[in-house]
């Protein structure tokens, strides 16, 4: 048996944990030291046993009791990563003594995979952390994706150290050798697609792997490129930024000319543009260090004093040439993922657009700054109250109404970008881009995110031409900026040669090109004064008979910076028609938008037509699911129906409606189709709910109904009231309208089961007309009807709670 190395017998100190390289000084965390103690348990154990009498002496122990199994579980797991000329041997012992289909193993493995000093995880650990999960994957155990999800966040952007080049080695290889088993976790391969897309920009100088990182992506993204589109926009920012890599250009000119090609229901670039980003894909660019170094920031620290913080961050982040691709990143992060509570936005914490203004002013780059400016208003372009939240137009708003007095040449270089970029970044969706922009300003104007923009408009250091800017976006906000030949302007200001485009931008022969195809250039834009239209929605995807070029800047280019870069030529390419449902997205709360946001959240009082599967999944707006939902009706519908399966289907549907923007009707209507269709499935009264108070639990594997609410249970328990939590909510309160009985099965899985009463409590919050004492008269009464022997059994611990 292999020794322990930092400890032994002799020692007085505890030994310490080898996972991580820790200087003297670092302490590791607790579940550090168990596995070690653990460790020593099973040495101790082993010591001087053949092969016969300690697998006996193992299943003896592991069969004690639970705790006994983990010790056991937990020496041997630390075996595996510390000791790699052993890992085969402790490999077999765990496979003798798992009780738990490893459940308990692969929580000690994410342990590791979340932790916040991963970096400083020792090589030889690493390697055999993948080769553990490789061997994992091949028994089939369940929880594997998760560790893996929690990997690819720790794959750094910006970071070409030879720790975390190596770390991208075995990510890729891990893919390459599980692929079938990947392909099957439609999350986990959009992840990995966004991930490989934004770290192979750093590899310029690693061919190798960048090649491999591009093979697979674009292997990826052809093979499932339905369960990639949930991404959505973002993906489309990823793949701009690395279209110009020979692995790439085709797989990009494919997706602008021929769509169809790589799913049947990919209509165009126009509906992944439409489509929110959800936060999980965001939040992947982060690590788990990064992102509670800035939640300290944003949570905890005052506007007078982050600054200090801020560089500090700077220094160890952002601080290498390499490392600034990953400023758009986070500032999609902080638009995207951190949506600051009530209480927070009512304190003097610093706010999100004074962190993003300071953020921005270390950027030295005109590239870097251009790309950030993007990100930074990504979400205006394509803006939709339906589907996108308020909560990612804000701070965009705010930099460019608080800077107007001390720093008014960024306000003016934020609106000379917003206008270039509303006719720049695709010339064909130009009239629907300026629709949006206007469309998510006058949204924040209206949600009182600032009274109004006629402030800026007004202000005495604002030029003619920025107002000219600002009339040609909001014309509905603002009048009609004077000629520059009627103010105190300077002659040449004056000169009536001016063409059109001057209206717009200070200068024609600064910009490049934008596409070569001179035969299929869009015409130039007309005088801004001419172009004031009503702020319409976005302009849904287009149904015409002709297929139109379609183009997208490879390059966001502000004014700011043409004279320092400029734009490599794209190619045109058509746009496939198709017709667009909108989503039933749920916006996040603002300072002063709560109100609204919770008449949102209401559920519909009106019942759901009663419809087949089939007929509920041809409903447009549930394409980001791809085959999940066809495959899992076709297994509920199998004659022998594989049950575990199932549970892991309904998990996976729940986690991906609940981090998308689906629409929440649409995933009603196929759940309460299986319900009320027969398909062999036996009813929803007998669960694990009622087994907990003494009912038999013989129908517990037939149950497809406890599946969906234990999958709710994992967000309805959170603290806070996620936009997450809030869908999933509302899934259930759906379900209910579409009578299926969830009403009560809730009430007994959140206060009788789970001892929960709050989760029921939230539940009913999301009615109308709801009260929580009406709710409990309904629900009661379904159960008495239907299970009067369980009423009475289970009424004394309802109300006690």
């Amino acid at each position: 048996m292999a020794e322990i190395q930092s400890g032994g017998a002799q020692s007085p100190l505890p030994p310490q944990p080898q996972l991580l390289q820790l200087e003297p000084i670092d302490v590791a965390e607790p579940w550090q030291h168990e596995l070690v103690e653990c460790f020593i348990s099973f040495s101790t154990l082993s010591a001087g046993k053949s092969q016969t009498e300690l697998h006996e002496t193992l299943q003896r122990k592991a069969s004690e009791s639970m705790h006994s199994h983990g010790e056991l579980v937990n020496g041997l797991v630390y075996g595996i990563l510390t000791v790699p000329a052993e890992g085969n041997t402790y490999l077999r012992h765990l496979n003798i003594v798992s009780r738990d289909g490893f459940a308990h193993a692969i929580s000690r493995l994410k342990l590791l995979a979340t932790a916040h000093r991963f970096a400083r995880v020792r090589p030889e650990v690493r390697s055999q952390l993948f080769w553990l999960l490789s061997e994992l994957v091949k028994v089939s155990a369940h929880g594997v994706d998760q560790v893996v999800l929690a990997l690819t966040r720790q794959v750094r952007s910006g970071d070409v150290t030879q720790g975390n080049v190596k770390l991208c080695w075995l990510m890729v290889r891990f893919a390459q050798a599980n692929y079938a088993w990947l392909s099957t976790f439609p999350v986990l391969v959009a992840t990995t697609v966004y991930m490989l897309g934004r770290v192979a920009l750093d590899h310029s100088r690693i061919p190798d792997l960048r090649a491999a990182e591009c093979e697979l992506a674009v292997q990826l993204l052809r093979e499932r490129f339905h369960e990639c589109c949930m991404i959505g926009r973002d993906l489309v920012r990823m793949l701009q930024d690395v279209a110009r890599i020979p692995e790439f250009h085709d797989l990009w000119q494919d997706i602008l000319q021929q769509p169809q090609s790589l799913s049947p229901l990919f209509a165009g670039i126009e509906q992944l543009l439409r489509t929110p980003t959800p936060p999980m894909f965001l939040a992947n660019r982060i690590t788990y260090e990064m992102e509670t170094r800035l939640r300290f920031i944003l949570e905890n620290l005052l506007a007078t004093s982050y600054s200090r913080n801020l560089m500090w961050f700077v220094q160890r982040y952002l601080s290498t040439p390499e490392s600034e691709s990953l400023f758009s990143d986070l500032i999609r992060y902080i638009i995207g993922v951190f949506h600051p509570s009530n209480a927070v936005l009512a304190s003097n914490v610093v706010p999100r657009y004074v962190f993003l203004g300071g953020l921005l002013r270390f950027i030295r780059s005109p590239v870097v700054a251009a790309n950030a400016k993007l990100a930074l208003f990504y979400d205006w372009l394509f803006y939709d109250p339906k589907s996108d939240t308020i909560m990612n137009i804000e701070p965009g708003v705010l930099i460019i109404a608080q800077s107007v007095d001390k720093y008014t040449f960024m306000t003016a270089s934020f609106i000379e970008f917003l206008a270039y970029e509303s006719d720049a970044y695709s010339p064909e969706l130009a009239p629907a881009i300026r629709g949006s922009i206007g469309l998510a300003m006058q949204d924040a104007v209206e949600k009182g995110v600032i009274p109004s923009i006629m402030p800026i408009y007004e202000h005495p250091r604002i030029e003619v031409d920025i107002r000219q800017n600002l009339y040609y976006l909001f014309p509905q906000l603002v009048p009609p900026a004077p000629e520059p030949a009627q103010s105190e302007a300077s002659t040449d200001d004056a000169e009536p040669a001016k063409d059109d485009d001057a209206m717009l931008l200070d200068s024609t022969d600064m910009l490049p090109p934008v596409a070569v195809d001179s035969e299929s250039a869009p015409e130039p834009p007309k005088p801004a004064v001419e172009l004031s239209l009503p702020i319409a929605a976005p302009q849904p995807i287009r149904t015409v008979s002709a297929t139109p070029k379609m183009s997208i800047a490879l390059d966001p280019v502000s004014r700011m910076f043409q004279e320092e870069f400029g734009i490599v030529d794209t190619e045109l390419a058509p746009e496939i028609p198709t017709d667009a449902d909108n989503t039933n997205g749920i916006s996040d709360t603002t300072a002063k938008g709560s109100a609204l946001e919770d008449a949102a959240l209401v559920a519909s009082a009106e019942p759901l037509p009663e419809i087949s599967v089939e007929q509920a999944l041809e409903d447009k707006s549930l394409w980001l699911f791809g085959s999940t939902l066809q495959t899992f009706v076709d297994s509920v519908a199998a004659s022998e129906p594989d049950v575990k399966q199932i549970g892991r289907s309904v998990k996976e549907i729940v986690d991906m409606f609940a981090q998308s923007e689906a629409s929440i009707s649409a995933i009603t209507r196929v759940l309460a189709s299986i319900f009320s269709d027969s398909l062999d499935m036996e009813d929803a009264e007998t669960n694990a709910e009622l087994a907990a108070a003494g009912e038999s639990s013989d129908g517990l594997e037939h149950d497809l109904l406890h599946y969906i609410l234990t999958a709710a249970a994992d967000y309805a328990h959170t603290t806070d009231m996620t936009n997450s939590t809030r869908r999933v909510l509302q899934l259930l309160v759906q379900l209910t309208e579409a009578k299926v009985d969830v009403g009560f099965r809730w009430l007994l899985h959140s206060v009788v089961n789970a001892g929960k009463p709050a989760l029921y409590a939230r539940y009913v919050d999301q009615y109308a007309e709801g009260t929580l004492q009406a709710a409990l008269v309904r629900d009661l009464g379904v159960l008495q009807e239907q299970f009067p022997g369980l009423f009475y059994t289970v009424l004394p611990q309802i109300y006690a709670a």
